[in-house]
Order: structure tokens, then C-alpha cells, then sequence
């Protein structure tokens, strides 16, 4: 449920997701950003727990995200391309860091060496190794192999060094290493027991290196060690709100509700535009399909902060997912009132007309959000399935274009894949379909909705029994599902597995039956 939280965060995800990867695959590089080295891993680990927690009774997880997921209340207009990370453990690039990058960037790597091997001489506090520079430019490039051996180079030459300890840590995350995550963290850390260290450089690295061990423990679901790391950091910056509110979501996980809550206060008043603590309640509680108590904490985020749109929002889109759409239209008209002209106003309102079956309404609003935002892949995802179930020929090749754009920016997500498939299958292109379909069943997150494609597709190949199998998972799957009953629809067409009937029929009657009466 939790969209908005889910969109907030989607770039960091897909950092984390797409590089869980040997080192040596090429096509992978870390998401580049301009936060610390690893505030940027701790803050994925947010939206992991997201995933832990919409875990149902199946083996099918909740995608993060949703193939159908509300538009996001915080996302820019057109999702910005990733920007340069500072690169320096932290600390901004100094001027001679600049230069080296610029020629790194350039393909001259040699020169990048010397500048920064110059500097180093020039200011020999500078605590950074330029070969450790190197190894994280190289990865950022996608140059895994190459930044394998600046690593290793630098770990040659200085082996001691606390940054190629969080630099290896930082890797052995990306490829889903934890347990040699958190050595190499708890390494850094017994490196700064020397003389050799400023105290602010000190301070650095412990903050990165105990985020690096929040991020990992979280990742090994350890939640009451990941607290007692974060604990450690806000001890010395008590009024960092983010790391707060990550704080408090560990307590939620840990069943520590009251104290979770004080935190989320607390976030709030030292960071007034953080969403109230109500509502990061009621998202973590939908999350966890507990939807009675998600609702009373969006009856209370409502009530005590009618005016922020954001609560209104995600009250809407709970209220829609869970097919209560006369209920949630007030809210809608308060979102319309508070932001009438903002994108995810007319992408909710098209979201609205959809569950309303208004399909000419949701084209006409998907259209315009597609001409205005090309890079939306809310309004692209919604257009595509739009078109694919509704428009003539045309329309139908068109969602197909529309769904190969989604698929383009979302290549490890099976949800993706599922839409591109369920496309082709509308176009009439049956055999191109069960390909897309047949990749999309080796990865991972995928959604209800995404299940029920792939088994609409299998189904039409003559896969039934495959077909059969994704439906049961996605309806044991509680969580908001779209195409439900169509997908209910579709499992009593395709009735029980044939080795159920013929078990039955080589067993006789069942021990219930008036045939086998018990004494």
C-alpha cells in the first residue's frame, strides 16, 4: 500500500535490486547520488523492510513497486537523471578531486591518478586514497572489474586504511554479501585505534561505517541490532530526522508501537515537512495487511492534520484499493482543492476513473500525463494497460510501444515484463508474449496483478497447469490486487489440477461423503 512511501524511494530500490550481482556484471553500477557513501545503502534498506513486511501467506511477494501503483506525493515532475556522488567518504570533492574526476570521466584515467596522487602529496591529511577514488568512480562507470582492481591496489598499498574496508563493504552489499558486509564495517571501525586519524575523520567513518552495519543487519532482518546502531549515530546527532524516522519504523518491526510513535513525533518537530507520524503508522500497518488498524491511524492522521494533502492522498488511495470509491472521492476533491493543478493530482484522479470503469476519462487524463511527462511510469503503465484492453489496433500497438518504454526503465522488475507481455498478448502476438512472460518468471517482485498477466499469457500458450499456479499465489496474496476478479474468473475456468481430479477418482469418495460414513 504504502505508494507514496514506495515512490519516495524508488531510485535508491532499484540501486539496491538491480546490483544484488556478481561484481563482474558490467551492466549493473551503483546509483549515483549526492548523499554519503552509505546513507545512500542505509536509506534503500527503508523501502526493503517495506518488502519484508508485505510478505503474505504465498510465494508471491509484493512488488516494490506495485505494476499498479498511486502516483507519489513527493516525486519532481520528471524524475531527475542520478547525479555525481561526492565520492570523498562524505566530504565534498575538493578542487584537484574535481580535475581527477573530470579526467576519469573523460577516459584518462592515468591523469586522474596523477592529479590525485599530486594532491595527496601536496595535503597529506587528505584521508581519502586516490585508488580508492578510483575503485568507486570505476564502479559508478559500471567498470566492476576495473574497480575490483583499484580496490585491491589500494588495500596493496595501504591495507589498513579504513576507507578500503567501507569501500569493500559498500561492494560486498551491492552483490548481497552481508555477513562479509558487516566484517568489513566492524573492520573500519577497529582501524580508527590509531594516532593516525583526525577526530573528524573518525567521526566520519564511524558514521558511515555504523550505517553500513544498520543497512546490513536490516537486510539479515537482525532489527533490534540495526536499532542499536542507529541509536549509537543519533546519540551524537540527536536532531537528524531521516535516521530518526528510520529508527522509529525499526521499533514498528520490533512490535514496539509506543515508542516508535514518541520517535515519529519527535522526527516531525525537528523536521516539520517529514509526513505526521499518524500517517507513517497507517502505511506501515496497510503494509503489513493489518488494514483495520491502518485505517484508524488514517482516521487519526485526518483528523489532525486535515489540511496536508499528502494525508489525503494515501487516505484516497487505501480507501480505492480497498474498492470503497465513494469513500474515497472527498478525499480526492480535498487533494483536488489543496493541489489542483499538480501531477499526481490528475494521474490519482485517472487512477479513480479507472476503478470506476470510466475508460475514456482514464485515456484522455493518461494521455495528458504521458504528453506532459514522458517519463512517468505511473501514467505509462496505466496508458499502456488502458489501450491494451480497450483501443482498436492501433491502440493496442501503441501499448505495446508504451509498455517496451516502462520495460526500458524498470529492466529487472518482472512487474514490467508481466505489463509487456499482457500487451502483446492483447496485440494478438502470442509467441513474442510467452517470451516476455517466460523471462519475467526468473525474477523477482512480482506483484498480483503481474501474476495474473503472465498467467493470462501462459494460459492462451497452453500452460494451464503454470497458469494455475500464479493465480493461487496471487489470490492467497491479501494484498490490493487490480485484476482480483478477473483472476478469480480465470481460476475457476481453469478448475483444479488434472492430478488432483484423477487422485480423487483412484481414491473414491472422500472420508465427508454420505458413501463413507464413519460409525
Amino acid at each position: 500500500m504504502n505508494r507514496g512511501h514506495h515512490h519516495s524511494l524508488r531510485k535508491p530500490w532499484r540501486w539496491i535490486e538491480q546490483n544484488h550481482v556478481r561484481l563482474h556484471n558490467a551492466r549493473n553500477s551503483p546509483q549515483r547520488s549526492t548523499r554519503p557513501f552509505w546513507l545512500r545503502v542505509a536509506a534503500t534498506l527503508i523501502l526493503m523492510m517495506g518488502a519484508d513486511l508485505t510478505q503474505a501467506q504465498t510465494e508471491l511477494p509484493q512488488p516494490v513497486p506495485k505494476t499498479l501503483e498511486p502516483p507519489a506525493p513527493r516525486v519532481p515532475s520528471d524524475p531527475p537523471r542520478p547525479s555525481p556522488p561526492v565520492g570523498n567518504g562524505g566530504i565534498s570533492l575538493t578542487p584537484d578531486q574535481k580535475r581527477a574526476r573530470e579526467a576519469f570521466l573523460a577516459g584518462k584515467w592515468e591523469e586522474a591518478l596523477q592529479v590525485l596522487e599530486a594532491a595527496a602529496k601536496a595535503n597529506p591529511n587528505n584521508p581519502m586514497p586516490a585508488k580508492v577514488l578510483l575503485a568507486r568512480w570505476s564502479a559508478e562507470a559500471g567498470q566492476l572489474a576495473q574497480a575490483r582492481f583499484w580496490l585491491e591496489e589500494a588495500a596493496r598499498e595501504d591495507p589498513k586504511h579504513p576507507e578500503v574496508f567501507l569501500t569493500n563493504g559498500h561492494f560486498a552489499f551491492l552483490e548481497g554479501r552481508i555477513t562479509d558486509t558487516i566484517l568489513n564495517c566492524q573492520a573500519a571501525l577497529d582501524m580508527l585505534d590509531t594516532p593516525r586519524w583526525e577526530g573528524t575523520y573518525k567521526q566520519q567513518v564511524r558514521l558511515q561505517a555504523r550505517l553500513g552495519l544498520a543497512a546490513a543487519y536490516e537486510a539479515r532482518r537482525d532489527f533490534l541490532s540495526a536499532y542499536t546502531q542507529l541509536r549509537e549515530i543519533l546519540q551524537n546527532d540527536p536532531h537528524n530526522a531521516p535516521l530518526r524516522q528510520r529508527l522509529a519504523r525499526l521499533l514498528f518491526l520490533l512490535n514496539r508501537t509506543e515508542e516508535a510513535f514518541q520517535h515519529w513525533q519527535q522526527a516531525q518537530r525537528d523536521d516539520p515537512t517529514l509526513e505526521p507520524a499518524e500517517l507513517q503508522l497507517a502505511q506501515l500497518y496497510a503494509l503489513r495487511q493489518e488494514f483495520d488498524q491502518a485505517e484508524v491511524w488514517f482516521r487519526k492522521a485526518v483528523a489532525n492534520h486535515t489540511e496536508d494533502v499528502r494525508v489525503r492522498r494515501l487516505f484516497a488511495v487505501f480507501l480505492l484499493e480497498q474498492g470503497r470509491r465513494p469513500e474515497a472521492r472527498p478525499h480526492l476533491e480535498a487533494v483536488q482543492r489543496l493541489e489542483p493543478n499538480h501531477r499526481d493530482t490528475r494521474a490519482l484522479w485517472g487512477y479513480f476513473a479507472r476503478h470506476e470503469r470510466d475508460y475514456p476519462t482514464a485515456i484522455k487524463i493518461f494521455e495528458e500525463l504521458v504528453r506532459d511527462y514522458p517519463s512517468f511510469p505511473f501514467a505509462i503503465v496505466n496508458l499502456a494497460l488502458l489501450l491494451a484492453e480497450s483501443g482498436d489496433a492501433r491502440g493496442k500497438e501503441r501499448a505495446v510501444a508504451l509498455a517496451e518504454n516502462y520495460t526500458r526503465q524498470q529492466p529487472g522488475q518482472a512487474d514490467a515484463r508481466a505489463v509487456l507481455a499482457y500487451t502483446l498478448l492483447q496485440a494478438g502476438r502470442e509467441a513474442e508474449a510467452e517470451r516476455v512472460a517466460r523471462s519475467a518468471l526468473g525474477l523477482s517482485l512480482l506483484s498480483p496483478d503481474g501474476a495474473y498477466f503472465l498467467a493470462r499469457v501462459l494460459q492462451a500458450r497452453g500452460a494451464s497447469d503454470e497458469a494455475r499456479s500464479l493465480l493461487q499465489a496471487a489470490l492467497r496474496n491479501k494484498s490490493p490486487m487490480f485484476y482480483r476478479k478477473e483472476a478469480e474468473n480465470l481460476a475457476e475456468k481453469l478448475g483444479p489440477p488434472a492430478s488432483s481430479s484423477n487422485q480423487k477418482d483412484q481414491k473414491g469418495p472422500s472420508p465427508s461423503s454420505d458413501t463413507k460414513k464413519q460409525p
